[in-house]
């Protein structure tokens, strides 16, 4: 695998990358962490992506448990692909494999810029090329599943009680001016959203009707394939829409927009599909 296509797998698989040089082997920075061979102390000397709890350790040394089988020496300066481990009187995080500086051009040119945007938008783009649909349309409709509201009046009459986390599921309707990314035959599409304010589904996007914008659409996914069993729901829609950046408005500045004019899927996708 070319170098460049290498440092790009490892960079969608990592949240912390940074460039940083070896100051200790078979050694911590911090205590509790258990010390191997593949045990380093190593100096944050650049932060190219990090999550906000990691995004102030530049300059700092952290304990780096490293991945792959490639040797490191003291002094020796990577760009390191790695995940939050332990926190305590400092950081130790778990490096799923490193690379040397001149090998690793895709991390260098995320150098420049916030780290925490860059990771967000790396993720905003994996979540993107992930969809099965992207369209942009209008909210004619939102409706309780049929057969959830059939089934809730049964409970309701039962035992009154309605279940811990309920997503309380609705179907939207929404009429598609355009299809971005992915194929979808026919001018309406069915949505299902978790509705509830729940601390679990409090992000999803809540639709309603005349809502117009951008919809990341996905067939399934693991949490909603969760609430379906809990719920048994069955009128469930086309697809589901979970990730709190699945709906956005048409003037939104950035965003999705932004995401689908430097997406290869969206270029390869021939645009409306309808």
């Amino acid at each position: 695998m070319p170098a460049s296509s290498n440092a790009e797998a490892l960079a969608q698989q990592a949240r912390f990358i940074f460039k940083g040089t070896v100051q200790k082997l078979k050694a911590a920075s911090m205590p509790g962490v258990p010390v191997n061979d593949r045990t380093a102390v190593v100096r944050v000397d650049e932060i190219m992506q990090a999550p906000e709890a990691l995004s102030h350790y530049a300059g700092q040394e952290i304990t780096v448990q490293l991945g792959g089988r490639k040797k490191l020496k003291k002094g020796q300066q990577a760009i390191f692909y790695a995940n939050g481990w332990l926190f305590g009187e400092g950081v130790a995080v778990q490096s799923i494999d490193h690379q040397d500086v001149d090998k690793a051009p895709t991390a260098l040119a995320m150098a420049v810029g916030d780290p925490v945007k860059n990771l967000a938008a790396r993720q905003a783009q994996a979540h993107l090329s992930d969809a099965d649909v992207v369209v942009s349309g209008r909210v004619t409709s939102v409706r309780v599943p049929t057969d959830v509201a059939a089934a809730r009046a049964t409970e309701s009459t039962a035992t009154g009680r309605i279940s811990e986390h309920d997503p309380d599921w609705r179907v939207a309707e929404i009429q598609i001016d355009a299809v971005h990314q992915g194929s979808h035959k026919g001018k309406t599409a069915t949505v299902w959203f978790p509705s509830s304010h729940d601390v679990m589904w409090h992000d999803a996007p809540k639709l309603h009707p005349g809502q117009e914008g951008f919809f990341i659409l996905h067939k399934s996914e693991a949490e909603a394939d969760a609430g379906v069993r809990a719920a048994s729901v069955i009128d469930k829609g086309d697809y589901v829409l979970l990730h709190p950046g699945d709906f956005q408005p048409l003037d939104q500045p950035g965003g999705i927009k932004a995401l689908l004019a430097s997406s290869p899927e969206t270029a390869s996708s021939g645009g409306d599909d309808q």
